[in-house]
């Protein structure tokens, strides 16, 4: 284990004020990170780690006066995982397993001394930032009343100093760096603006909570292991019972279907196997922007009629940004349709938790094609054709076609 202990910075110096952390526990850090601020009489100075490796210990709060060698954090490094710490009656030493020698301690790292002025003292980043610029560091003392400078600083002091309030929005919008500018006079919104069309800089777009669940939920389904059957089944009967749409049949067939294969109705939670009584759907409902899983539940138990009217209310839901999270829980399986849009076959991504998706082609040639995606895990191949074979007998069975 690595330990960082207060240093002694003159030989007056019997302790120490931690000013601030830089690292968290946990956090990983490499040879050079600055670790820590600390303060003493004369001076604020930047700790530095000699070695990398995860924070394991942060032993002082900001604001403490911790004594001179004492250990104020704790770093696991690579080599020290089998190591265990010995505290002599001095200080703390390492002993390793085989060689059982004494390492000695670590000579805490120090970035750079600087004297701490009147007004306060100054990092040694927010120095070399000034100093890239040619800021007079009194000047940016003089705009806070902080005891210690940090580059922020001085970055506040130049964004107030060389651009309007209009250009710094313009600036911030668009994740502009102050690099990009000749910094000799104050720079308006047109001359950010002459920049941004000159460099033909993109625009950065925030993600919406919705795209970031979107994003969450793909990255998670891409993980999964998963295979595809590839089938077409009979659409006949769907073209003769037009008054309901063919997501509306499909659904009412896949549950039927479901009903006899548990594994379609089963999803992982927790290391276990959960196998649903009913056969609850997802069906993919999208604008432009947005994507939703909305589930018609108990599927199973539900007319065509039922059904018809959940998709519809799937519909109003969408227009109205109104989905509720329970709109979209309690699915086992998944249903995407694009036929309508004419895309003749595609695979979907499974839903969360669900066992697997079918995707629906458009109607080509009397025909409909189905892509089965399923969870390996849940379904295994055997399993999913003999599903897709009742699947298609259904398709075909003028009863399942009744209201």
């Amino acid at each position: 284990m690595y330990e960082i202990v207060m240093p002694q910075l003159s030989d007056s110096m019997d302790e120490g004020k931690l000013i601030s952390w830089k690292v968290k526990e946990g956090q990983k850090v490499d040879v050079g990170d600055v670790i820590a601020e600390v303060e003493s009489d004369k001076a604020i100075m930047e700790v530095q780690s000699f070695k990398s490796g995860v924070v394991a210990e942060i032993n002082a709060k900001e604001g403490d006066v911790v004594p001179v060698g004492k250990v104020i954090a704790r770093i696991q490094t690579s080599e020290s995982k089998n190591e265990k710490v010995v505290k002599t009656s001095e200080t703390a030493v390492v002993e390793k397993p085989v060689a059982k020698q004494a390492e000695p301690i670590p000579k805490t790292p120090v970035v750079k001394h600087l004297q701490k002025k009147e007004t306060g003292g100054i990092s040694p980043k927010a120095r070399a930032k000034a100093a890239q610029y040619g800021v007079d560091m009194q000047s940016v003392l003089q705009k806070t009343a902080k005891d210690a400078l940090h580059v922020k600083d001085v970055e506040a002091y130049l964004r107030e100093h060389y651009f309007t309030p209009k250009a710094l929005q313009l600036l911030d919008r668009y994740g502009l760096d102050l690099a990009g500018f000749t910094l000799n006079h104050k720079i308006n919104e047109a001359e950010v603006q002459e920049f941004i069309d000159k460099n033909e800089t993109p625009l950065p777009q925030p993600l919406s909570q919705m795209q970031k669940a979107i994003i969450a939920n793909v990255t998670a389904s891409a993980q999964k292991p998963v295979y595809r059957l590839y089938e077409h089944i009979d659409a006949k009967l769907f073209v003769e019972h037009d008054a309901y749409s063919i997501t509306a049949w499909l659904i009412k067939i896949f549950a039927k279907v479901m009903m006899q294969h548990e594994a379609f109705r089963s999803r992982l939670q927790n290391d276990a196997l959960v196998i649903s009584p009913n056969a609850s759907i997802a069906v993919a409902v999208a604008d432009k922007k947005n994507l939703y899983m909305p589930v018609v539940k108990d599927a199973n138990k539900c007319s065509i009629a039922e059904i018809s009217a959940q998709l519809q209310s799937f519909k109003t839901k969408l227009k109205a940004n109104s989905f509720t999270a329970a709109d979209m829980q309690g699915s086992s399986f998944g249903i995407s349709n694009l036929g309508m849009l004419g895309v003749e076959s595609f695979d979907a991504m499974i839903n969360k938790n669900d066992s697997g998706i079918a995707a629906v082609g458009s109607l080509q040639d009397g025909k409909i094609s189905l892509t089965l995606s399923a969870d390996h895990r849940v379904i295994n191949g055997y399993e999913a054709a003999l599903f897709m074979q009742d699947l298609k007998k259904e398709a075909q069975n003028p009863l399942q076609f009744k209201d």
